[in-house]
């Protein structure tokens, strides 16, 4: 009976010296490299979407007994200052996964690093195509951007059925690559470019491009880039007497586009990943907690950027679960992951790295009626 009680308080012992050391024991460190100056319309959503998915897993015990804790980098939309930010996240503070960074063009310089590294990185929202299979350490969470203007051509080709159609795009990156790829949908829709003019982050003034513009009568006007610039250059073209109808992509998708534009953002058509209306407990719940959380800290609120990045960051966490906080277990996982079940979808990865959803649409379409972004497809 002694012996008996000897080993019980030894078990006893060892399992409370076991639990002492997972609760002391060192965070496990993931990195997230994401637009929090320029363009933190979209990367503050983001930042918010991986801290509602680490704190989730930390209240329910973290990853076997241990925290996880989340490095946040800026990349200010800097292809230089996205390879800085993950080097000093792998080198330094030594993370086992990165989410982001965002842009195509940070993520292309910087997975190059991750990849060599053998460090799992997930973007959210880079949509080159020229991400696909860029690395066995690379994924991508959104669609690309030629599957993007596949579908918004298509609708805009039989909904408004326009003959010709001017592009004012975003002199980078992303504007770039939204110019080359609809250039292309639209001639495949019988729509000829009439016009093609463009614009440097930062500008204000856009009369005279807009100008140029008027004069070759477009039936529609494309506007690639992002809110800051999109939105006004939106409202001059207004104010110039434009009154064709709009098209942008999802670096408008944001409440902000609305409230620079004014009432000239009525009619503004782009796509997005997001429905939220998707009706799942996981998803009614994420709508609730990230909506309280932007409140509290007065974010601008992009509720789409958010949702990316949070099942980014949830794919990563649940790939630790399941097969070891390693970056080698993370990607084990995603490679084999199957309807994982996400706030935009039924998430797999396909041969590429690319995101399949299922259970969804993937891409829907929306349109500013009365002052709000509807689902239209």
């Amino acid at each position: 009976m002694m012996m008996v009680r000897k080993i019980l308080g030894l078990g006893i012992a060892m399992a409370l010296l076991t639990a002492g050391l997972a609760f002391g024991a060192e965070p496990i460190k993931i990195g997230s490299v994401l637009r929090l100056s320029v363009g933190a319309e979209h990367g503050i959503p983001s930042q918010r979407g991986v801290e509602l998915a680490v704190e989730q897993v930390n209240k329910a015990g973290g990853i076997n007994g241990r925290q996880v804790a989340v490095i946040f980098e800026d990349e200010k939309d800097s292809p230089a200052a996205s390879v800085n930010a993950v080097q000093k996240l792998i080198n330094v503070d030594k993370v086992v996964a990165l989410v982001g960074p965002m842009t195509s063009g940070g993520m292309m310089a910087a997975g190059k690093i991750a990849n060599d590294a053998k460090v799992v990185t997930i973007s959210p929202t880079a949509t080159t195509p020229k991400l696909s299979g860029y690395g066995d350490y690379l994924y991508r969470g959104c669609s690309r951007i030629d599957k993007q203007a596949q579908v918004l051509t298509d609708y805009v080709a039989k909904t408004w059925k326009p003959k010709t159609v001017a592009i004012f795009f975003s002199n980078e990156p992303y504007g770039k690559a939204c110019a080359e790829f609809f250039t292309k949908d639209f001639e495949k829709n019988g729509i000829k470019v009439v016009a093609t003019e463009s614009f440097m982050r930062g500008s204000r003034d856009f009369k005279a491009q807009l100008t140029k513009i008027k004069g070759t009568n477009p039936d529609i006007l494309f506007i690639p880039g992002y809110t800051p610039e999109t939105a006004p250059a939106a409202a001059q073209a207004r104010q110039l007497g434009m009154k064709q109808k709009i098209l942008g992509v999802y670096g408008d998708l944001d409440p902000v586009y609305i409230q620079l534009a004014g009432p000239d953002a009525e009619g503004h058509l782009l796509g997005g990943e997001y429905d939220e209306e998707y009706n799942t407990p996981k998803n009614q719940a994420f709508k609730k907690a990230y909506f309280d959380l932007a409140k509290k800290n007065n974010d601008p609120v992009n509720i789409m950027f958010a949702a990316l990045s949070y099942d980014a960051a949830s794919m990563l966490l649940e790939g630790m679960k399941k097969d070891g906080p390693t970056s080698e277990g993370i990607k084990k996982f995603l490679d084999n992951l199957k309807d994982f079940d996400g706030i935009t979808g039924k998430l797999s990865f396909n041969k590429e790295h690319d995101v399949v959803r299922s259970g969804t649409e993937g891409i829907y379409l929306l349109e500013v009626k009365g002052g709000k972004y509807v689902k239209v497809q």
